[in-house]
Formats: structure tokens, C-alpha cells, sequence
């Protein structure tokens, strides 16, 4: 396991129906990351902006988005978010969003098990 290696989770939500595009895009890169997908719903910015909004239970609406997780070596971030900002864009109110996060540790369990269980 590795500290400070310089690696960065790249989070984004975008509407279900741009996923196709957002990994065609992704497939392209010559070091292709890997990725997942969860789908999350949630209510973005803008409920009750000039004026007062209370909620009920039977007023309360979600919009349904995918959220995609990577991580990827600090010099591909940026390349990576403008990529899927350019591919899930379709220039409507609630596209979603990008944001990335230092990692501070990072190991493949593949590689980390591998050395655990070598007797040498």
C-alpha cells in the first residue's frame, strides 16, 4: 500500500442516458483507467431559490443521475474530467457535475494479495 503516490478520485453524476457516450469516451484514452457506475438519485441546487420551499412527504421528487467513480494518476485528472464533462454535456439544466479528491492510499488487492501470499 502506497501514501502520497500522487493518485486522484475523479467522481462524476451524469444523466442515465449519456452513459454510452461518457465510456466511449473513457475507452479512448490510450491508459484506460476502469470505472464504476452506482445509480444514486438526489436533488441538485435551485429548490426554493427566491422564496421559501418546505417539503412533504408526498412533494418530494428525485432525479435519477449514474454516478461514475475512477481513480487515476494526478497528470491524467484533468484530460479525464474534461472528457466526461464534453461527453455527458447536453447543455440542459441538471447535466450533473465533476469534481475530483486526493487519494492518500492505493493498492490493487491483486497485487497486495499476491505479495502477502508468496512464500518464497
Amino acid at each position: 500500500m502506497s501514501t502520497d503516490n500522487g493518485m486522484i478520485l475523479i467522481t462524476a453524476l451524469i444523466r442515465p442516458h449519456m452513459e454510452g457516450h461518457v465510456v466511449r469516451a473513457l475507452h479512448d484514452l490510450a491508459d484506460f483507467p476502469g470505472f464504476t457506475f452506482d445509480e444514486v438519485r438526489g436533488q441538485g441546487r435551485g429548490r426554493g431559490q427566491g422564496g421559501t420551499y418546505v417539503a412533504s412527504d408526498e412533494d418530494i421528487t428525485y432525479h435519477q443521475y449514474l454516478e461514475l467513480r475512477l481513480v487515476c494518476r494526478a497528470h491524467q485528472a484533468d484530460e479525464i474530467c474534461r472528457r466526461i464533462e464534453a461527453a455527458a454535456w447536453t447543455g440542459r439544466k441538471g447535466d450533473g457535475v465533476v469534481y475530483t479528491t486526493p487519494v492518500g492510499t492505493f493498492a490493487c488487492i491483486r497485487e497486495a494479495g499476491a505479495e502477502e501470499h508468496r512464500h518464497d
